[in-house]
């Protein structure tokens, strides 16, 4: 059976084992489905809900890019997708959930797939994220350790958080996030979020 993947920008057809039809699209598309991407992205990380809503509500057709994957209506997976504003082939993986029941069964490969695609159609050379207990997984879906990095959160005035990401060390690709420039509308940085104990990955598309 096949793994439809409906949107004005994503139109993969992915062959799935599973006989039930499952569908990848932007939550852009689907904004009755808010509430129910909420829940599932909180029960993985707890969270407020109209915080989680209002970043969800942020989707569209560029970035940041919200995908949903869908089973008979119900939401089962959910990755966030932000554009890196100081590099502009890269992205940054913010989230990336299943539903516990749907794990195991090969519907998170499809979803990361999905989202590689995606990027790759958008001109996007390099994938980021950080994980912790799940680089084995990453590694089989191409994904590579990448040493140490800080991300660091800022914001576009009226756009959600979108992340930085600075060279530690050896990562000679990186460099530090330029100063904010009028024409890119940034301001100031005001958090650094950095995330110990975590695993930092890459993957070039």
């Amino acid at each position: 059976m096949r793994l439809g993947v409906l949107s004005s920008g994503i139109d993969i057809i992915l062959e799935m084992v599973n006989p039930s039809l499952y569908t990848i699209i932007p939550m852009h598309e689907r904004p009755d489905l808010l509430k129910e991407t909420s829940s599932l992205i909180n029960s993985q990380w707890p969270a407020s809900e109209r915080r989680r809503i209002q970043t969800l509500k942020a989707s569209c057709d560029n970035f940041p890019i919200n995908l949903i994957l869908l089973k008979d209506d119900r939401v089962i997976g959910h990755c966030k997708i932000s554009k890196i504003p100081a590099m502009e082939d890269s992205c940054y993986m913010e989230t990336f959930v299943i539903d516990r029941e749907h794990r195991s069964q090969g519907l998170g490969s499809k979803l990361l797939q999905a989202a590689g695609d995606l990027m790759s159609k958008k001109g996007i050379k390099n994938s980021f994220l950080s994980t912790k207990g799940q680089e084995k997984f990453y590694s089989k879906n191409g994904y590579r350790v990448c040493e140490a990095t800080e991300i660091l959160a800022t914001w576009r005035r009226g756009l959600p958080e979108l992340p930085f990401i600075k060279s530690n060390s050896s990562c000679k690709f990186f460099s530090p996030p330029p100063p904010p420039m009028p024409r890119h509308r940034f301001v100031t940085p005001q958090t650094v979020v950095l995330y110990p104990g975590r695993t930092h990955m890459l993957k070039h598309l």
